[in-house]
C-alpha cells in the first residue's frame, strides 16, 4: 500500500550542516531587523539631497557616463527638487559667479525650525533615566535636511567639471519651469544662460542637457505665446546639430520644430520639414514617441486619416508603459476623433480604462452622437465643450469636421428605414437650413458610398409634381465586391509593417575588442592551419 503524503508540508534539513546554516541565516536576519529598528529614519528630502549630490561629486571626479542615468532620473528628482535642497546643492558644487546668478532666481531659503526646548525640571530626569534602563528601545529623532549645516563649496582653484556646472544649470532650470508662471521669466534667463555655456564648453558629453535645455526654452516660450519667435533660431541649431551629428538635441530640435509650426497652424511647414529631415535612428523611445505623434497629426489636418491612425497608434506602443499619462491620454484623444473620421466607432472598454475614463468623458459623448447620427446631440456637444475642452485639445478642427459624419449616418438610417422618402421630410428629421443642404448632402453620401440610393424627381401628373425624393436601392451582397478584399489588404499591409519594425527594433550585443584579430594571432592562426594540413598529409601517405 502507498502513503499519500501533503505536498504542503515544509521540508527539514536533512543534515547538520544545513540545520546549522539555516540557524545562521536565521540569526544575521534578526540582527538586521534590529538594526533597521536602531538606525535613525531619513526624510525623503535628505535622500533626494543624497542622490543628487552622489550625481554632481561623480561629476566632478570626470565620470560622465554617470550623467546619462541621471538624466534618466529627472522624472523623479524634479519631483522632490525643494528650494533648500536647490540652495545647497548650488551651494556645494556650482562656481562662485555662476552660483550667485541662479541662487538670486531662486525663492528664498526658508529659516530652519527652532529646536524644541529641553526639560530642565529635576524630577522629569529620573524618568527619563528609569525609561532608559528598562530596557525599552527608545527611536531615535528622525535625520532631517534643516539639521544639517548648510554646505560651501571649497575655495580651490580647480574649476568646476562642465558636466557638473551644466546639470547645476539644468535643475534651476526644471525648478523654475515647474514652479508657476511668476517664475517663468527666470526660467528663460536661466535656459538661455545653459545654452550660452554649452556653447562656450562645445563638449560631445553635454548632448542630452543641450537637448534639454532647447525643450524647455521652447517650453517657456510657448508659456509666454511667442513661440513664433523661436523659428528661425531652431532652424539654424537644427543644422548645427546635423552637421556636429549630436543625436539627442537632433531630435528634440526635430520635434520642437513640428511643434512649434503646428501652434501657428503652418501644416505645409511642418509637411515640408519631415519630408526633409530624417530622424536620427539613435534616438530614445521617448523621442520617437514625440516625432511620431506630431506625424500622426501633420496627416489627419491633411485628410489622411488612416496613416494619421498608423502614427498614433505608433506612438502609443513607444511611450512608457507606467508613464506619460498625459502624452497617453493626448494620443488617445486624437485617435478616438481620426477613428470616427474614418467611420469607426471606437470600442467602449477604452472610455471605461482608468487612466482614460475622466478625460475621454467628452469624446464619448460625441461618439454617442455620431453613432446615433443625432445631430441635434452633436451640435448640443459641440457647444458644451467647443471652447473649454475641444479648442484646448487642438482637436476642435477635425471635430467640425465630423458634422458631416454625423448626417451621413442620420442619411444611411434613413435610408435602411425608408424604401423612398422626400427631401424636404429628410429635412424635418435632420433639422436641416435648407432643402437644397439636405439634397446635396444625400448626394454626397450616395457619391461616397454611403448609401445606395438615388435622388429621383416625382411624376408630373401627380400630386408630387416638383418633389424631390430618395429612392434606396435593393442591398446588395458585399462579399460579392471587392470589400472583403480591400479589408483583407489593409490588414495584411499592417501585419508586415509590424513585423518590420519589430526586426528593426532587435537589439545585438557589440562587438568587443577581443574579438577583433590581431596581425601576430592572424600569423599565429595560420602556422597552426599548415601544421595541422601537414600532419593530414603525412597520416594520408601513412595510410598508403
Amino acid at each position: 500500500s502507498f502513503r499519500m503524503t501533503s505536498s504542503s508540508e515544509p521540508t527539514k534539513p536533512k543534515t547538520k550542516a544545513e540545520k546549522i546554516k539555516q540557524e545562521q541565516e536565521e540569526k544575521e536576519r534578526k540582527e538586521r531587523e534590529e538594526k533597521a529598528k536602531k538606525e535613525p529614519k531619513k526624510e525623503p528630502e535628505l535622500i533626494a539631497f543624497e542622490t543628487v549630490r552622489d550625481h554632481f561629486l561623480a561629476l566632478d571626479k570626470g565620470d560622465t557616463h554617470v550623467l546619462g542615468r541621471a538624466l534618466q532620473m529627472l522624472h523623479k528628482t524634479r519631483k522632490a527638487m525643494t528650494p533648500e535642497i536647490m540652495h545647497r546643492l548650488l551651494m556645494l558644487h556650482t562656481p562662485g559667479p555662476v552660483r550667485d546668478e541662479l541662487v538670486s532666481l531662486l525663492p528664498p531659503r526658508p529659516t530652519p525650525p527652532a529646536p524644541p526646548a529641553t526639560p530642565t525640571k529635576e524630577k522629569e530626569t529620573p524618568m527619563e533615566v528609569d525609561g532608559a534602563a528598562s530596557g525599552a528601545p527608545a527611536t531615535p529623532p528622525p535625520i532631517t535636511l534643516s539639521s544639517q549645516p548648510l554646505p560651501t563649496r571649497k575655495k580651490t582653484g580647480v574649476a568646476a567639471a562642465p558636466e557638473a556646472d551644466c546639470y547645476a544649470h539644468l535643475l534651476t532650470l526644471i525648478y523654475l519651469v515647474d514652479h508657476g508662471d511668476k517664475a517663468l521669466a527666470g526660467a528663460q534667463r536661466t535656459a538661455e544662460s545653459l545654452i550660452k555655456r554649452l556653447d562656450e564648453f562645445d563638449r560631445r558629453s553635454l548632448d542630452g542637457i543641450a537637448a534639454k535645455a532647447f525643450f524647455y526654452l521652447a517650453l517657456v516660450y510657448e508659456r509666454h505665446a511667442k513661440l513664433d519667435q523661436l523659428r528661425s533660431y531652431l532652424n539654424a541649431r537644427l543644422r548645427a546639430a546635423t552637421l556636429r551629428r549630436h543625436t539627442e538635441t537632433q531630435a528634440t530640435l526635430i520635434y520642437t520644430l513640428l511643434r512649434v509650426y503646428l501652434v501657428g497652424r503652418q501644416y505645409p511647414s511642418a509637411a515640408k520639414l519631415v519630408s526633409k529631415v530624417s530622424f536620427p535612428e539613435g534616438a530614445s523611445n521617448n523621442d520617437l514617441a514625440r516625432f511620431l505623434y506630431y506625424q500622426g497629426r501633420i496627416k489627419a489636418m491633411q485628410l489622411d486619416y488612416p496613416a494619421a491612425s498608423g502614427y498614433f497608434l505608433q506612438a502609443m506602443r513607444k511611450a512608457p508603459q507606467e508613464a506619460a499619462i498625459g502624452f497617453k491620454q493626448n494620443t488617445q484623444k486624437w485617435v478616438v476623433v481620426v477613428g470616427l473620421l474614418q467611420g469607426e466607432i471606437p470600442e467602449r472598454g477604452v472610455f471605461r480604462m482608468p487612466i482614460y475614463r475622466k478625460c475621454l468623458v467628452p469624446y464619448l459623448e460625441l461618439t454617442q452622437a455620431v453613432r446615433l447620427g443625432d445631430l441635434v446631440k452633436f451640435n448640443a456637444v459641440l457647444q458644451k465643450y467647443g471652447q473649454s475642452v475641444f479648442e484646448k485639445d487642438e482637436t476642435l478642427t477635425l471635430i467640425v469636421r465630423l458634422r458631416q459624419n454625423v448626417i451621413k449616418t442620420a442619411v444611411r438610417q434613413i435610408s435602411l428605414a425608408y424604401s423612398r422618402i422626400s427631401i424636404s421630410d429628410i429635412c424635418k428629421k435632420l433639422q436641416l437650413a435648407s432643402d437644397v443642404e439636405t439634397e446635396y448632402m444625400v448626394a454626397k453620401a450616395i457619391s461616397d458610398g454611403s448609401i445606395e440610393a438615388s435622388v429621383t424627381c416625382g411624376e408630373h401628373a401627380s400630386k408630387e409634381a416638383g418633389l424631390r425624393f430618395m429612392q434606396s436601392s435593393e442591398t446588395a451582397d458585399v462579399y460579392r465586391t471587392a470589400e472583403p478584399q480591400t479589408h483583407f489588404d489593409s490588414r495584411i499591409r499592417y501585419c508586415l509593417e509590424l513585423h518590420n519594425q519589430a526586426v528593426k527594433a532587435l537589439r545585438f550585443p557589440p562587438k568587443t575588442a577581443e574579438e577583433i584579430e590581431t596581425i601576430e594571432q592572424q600569423r599565429e592562426r595560420e602556422q597552426q592551419e599548415l601544421e595541422f594540413a601537414k600532419g593530414m598529409a603525412e597520416e594520408d601517405d601513412d595510410d598508403f
